[in-house]
């Protein structure tokens, strides 16, 4: 049972693609006239909720992150912080930057703490990744006041918060560039497929151009000599995008009841001593995908979990730096070369340990995610699918004050 968008999958869906497919044209070029330009279609609608100028479809969330970086010119020697508690691939995109990630601690929000990037800023940093992890937005002013202090770029990661909102603007439009995933464990979906959003021209030519063998931007032909850059190739495709375009359509519909069932389990759980939840920077704006409780401490967090066949946020695999054995370890594909192996550009030491983030190791030890609208077996294996209804959520928050009452 993954995310909401999956689950309401239908006619909608297939009326889009049949469309394409009946236009035998796959790619996200195709004539002037009729053509179904799917993806074409499903950034403007993006970039007019988002509240930027310019959005663009890629092949996953990984590719909207990586083309941020290095249009920002983030590259060897350089310095991007990113919260201990996101992803793997809040990492990965910036060490295939050539960067090196610099893990911060989250606070209650499980989201950056902006007194702790603000004192791991150095020379070196040129960026800040902000990740709005379980669809609750970060402390986005604040960040964004350390970022211009320090001259460095704010990046949004919104993978797991398309649709969430920040003092009544979307996420990932706050920033010089937002990243949005569209997998299957995501707001809406077409199996995979991502987004880069920015209002900033240049940056939006830059990364059109790395996505698409350095034409920049929307190929016309050959355009030999006019290309301004060598590029690769993330490009999202005609049947990703028709999927998305009839998902975004339910986005409303899906929000407004996610947000119904978590404000039933909160209600009933909130009654309960000893039992809290995280903090949200914009109550209005959390996307309700998932709802943390924090116990008072890590046993009373880990018996709970294991009564209710749940995990700790502390357990959940790839999204905990002291799990990511690849960082840690600075594993490559190449085993050589930059940001590890960078001589003359960044001689330091790999820097990477267990332990070296202990408050964000104390507060995912004592918290555990509730699924409201995305049950995933590395994150929050117990919780609501999009069909669950009221009287769903209210069992569901009665069974878990069942056993929290019994062990705390």
């Amino acid at each position: 049972m993954p995310g909401p968008g999956l689950e309401l999958v239908g006619e909608a869906e297939l009326s889009e693609i049949r469309e394409v497919l009946e236009s035998r044209q796959l790619a996200r070029y195709g004539p002037d006239e009729g053509f179904p330009a799917k993806v074409r279609l499903f950034e403007q609608q993006v970039a007019e909720r988002v509240g930027v100028r310019y959005a663009l479809g890629v092949n996953s969330g990984t590719s909207a992150l990586y083309l941020a970086l290095v249009g920002l010119g983030v590259g060897p020697g350089d310095d991007v912080i990113v919260p201990g508690f996101t992803f793997v691939a809040s990492m990965s995109a910036v060490v295939y930057a050539r960067a090196r990630p610099v893990p911060a601690e989250v606070d209650l929000s499980f989201n950056l703490d902006p007194a702790d990037v603000e004192s791991r800023i150095g020379p070196r940093t040129r960026a800040i990744v902000a990740v709005h992890m379980l669809g609750n937005p970060a402390r986005l002013r604040e960040l964004r006041e350390v970022a211009d202090r320090h001259g460095v770029a704010l990046i949004e990661d919104a993978a797991q918060a398309f649709g969430a909102s920040y003092e009544g603007r979307w996420l990932g439009g706050h920033g010089r560039v937002g990243a949005f995933s569209f997998n299957i464990y995501k707001t809406i979906t077409c199996g995979d497929g991502g987004m880069l959003v920015t209002d900033d021209e240049a940056l939006y030519r830059r990364c059109f151009a790395m996505h698409d063998q350095g034409h920049s931007p929307h190929r016309t032909g050959v355009e030999v000599g006019r290309r301004p850059l060598l590029g690769l190739n993330f490009r999202m495709v005609e049947l990703q995008g028709a999927v998305l375009v009839a998902q975004l359509r339910r986005l409303d519909r899906i929000v407004a009841h996610l947000r119904r069932n978590r404000d039933v389990v909160r209600e009933i759980l909130g009654g309960i001593p000893g039992v809290g939840f995280g903090d949200r920077p914009d109550p209005e704006g959390d996307l309700a995908t998932h709802l943390v409780v924090v116990f008072p401490s890590s046993g009373a967090a880990r018996r709970v979990a294991a009564e209710l066949g749940s995990i700790t946020l502390a357990e959940s695999g790839w999204h905990v730096y002291s799990h990511m054995e690849h960082l840690l370890q600075a594993r490559t594909v190449t085993g050589a070369g930059c940001p590890f192996e960078c001589s003359g550009t960044d001689d330091r030491p790999v820097p990477y340990r267990q332990g070296m983030l202990p408050r964000t190791d104390a507060l995912l030890a004592r918290s555990m995610s509730i699924g409201i609208g995305v049950v995933d077996p590395n994150l929050a294996p117990l919780g609501l699918g999009m069909r669950a209804g009221e009287h769903d959520a209210r069992r569901l928050a009665e069974r878990i004050g069942a056993v929290a009452r019994r062990h705390l």
